[in-house]
């Protein structure tokens, strides 16, 4: 947390946990509590090399699928890291700085502990337990906490599936599912949206052959969007993993369909350590030609706790470098 705030300083909206009991591995230290509590077993075996090699679960054998056999821990990674933000926000005099806590969306989660046979029997556990702890989070933070739900597994699945993946997001109700998602959550809960096409080893699970996949997920999201829960951004992966951001001004033409409505930023997800900061300027200049306008901030493509510390912090000041670039 102090890494970021030394890199990007004012800059930031939000101020991430860290997650230090999950920042390398994103969802497989969450899978393996649940395998400690006794609610999931393992069904095949993986290395996690790959997404695609990853472990697959089922619900332990006399357990019942509901969201009250799981812990996910974000309560207590929140409880955790609450007093470090409150002392470096009063300290770098950031009053307007959020929390950020981020958390995978239930099909995300349960589409990786338990691959796809999983979602229809067992999915609505994960979303109780999911929709647990934004609770106990909102009440313990108030309105300085603001929720980042994962969308991963639902990105790439349409980046799989383009250029028909519309009737997929419509068969499987994807955006429609983090919409409920935030609904079910109490009223006046601040969140935003982070579509992401994985980064494991620095590797995506899919790619995209333009801005489409990601904008009608992303207007399918804000469309059905409940009210009385902010939607306060949405963060658009540009590039894959150790696949830097296209060069070519057609693979950004759909963002000009984006349709966000009033109120939600969209966070550009360029930011790169491959290409020379000149480049990363003229990739945003490309962004904003296509959106018409603006866009509101810049991020990396996906979470930085997988890459080397020097990294990490270079893309951090990069970032930096780029949000104050004319």
């Amino acid at each position: 947390m102090r890494a970021m705030l030394d890199g990007a300083g004012a800059r930031l909206r939000t101020l991430p946990t860290g997650e230090t009991s999950r920042y390398e591995f994103y969802v497989q230290q969450i899978i393996t509590d649940l395998v400690s509590q006794g609610a999931l077993e393992v069904r095949k075996p993986g290395s996690w090399r790959t997404s695609q090699e990853r472990t697959i679960h089922r619900v332990a054998h006399g357990a019942e699928s509901t969201g009250d056999m799981m812990d996910l821990g974000y309560l207590r990674e929140t409880r955790e890291a609450l007093p470090v933000f409150q002392k470096l926000r009063e300290a770098r005099d950031l009053p307007g700085l959020s929390l950020q806590m981020g958390m995978p969306t239930d099909f995300t989660l349960t589409f990786i502990a338990l691959g796809p046979t999983g979602l229809r029997s067992h999915k609505q556990a994960f979303t109780d337990a999911t929709v647990r702890d934004i609770a106990a989070i909102r009440e313990l933070v108030g309105d300085d906490v603001v929720i980042q739900l994962e969308a991963t597994a639902e990105l790439v699945l349409l980046a799989k599936t383009q250029p028909v993946h519309r009737q997929f997001e419509a068969a499987l109700g994807l955006g429609r599912g983090i919409a409920a998602l935030a609904a079910a959550a109490p009223a006046g809960t601040r969140f935003g949206v982070h579509l992401c096409l994985g980064s494991m080893n620095n590797r995506s699970r899919a790619s995209m052959h333009d801005t489409r996949p990601l904008v009608d997920l992303a207007n399918s999201i804000a469309r059905q969007w409940p009210s009385g829960r902010a939607l306060e951004f949405v963060h658009g992966p540009l590039a894959a993993g150790d696949v830097p951001p296209s060069t070519l001004p057609e693979f950004y033409a759909p963002l000009k369909d984006l349709r966000l409505g009033d109120g939600t930023a969209f966070y550009a997800g360029l930011v790169h350590d491959i290409p020379t900061e000149a480049q990363q300027v003229q990739t945003l200049h490309m962004v904003e030609s296509a959106l018409g306008r603006p866009v509101d901030g810049v991020a990396s493509a996906c979470g930085l706790g997988r890459r080397p510390r020097e990294i990490a912090d270079a893309m951090v000041a990069r970032a930096d470098a780029i949000a104050g670039a004319e």
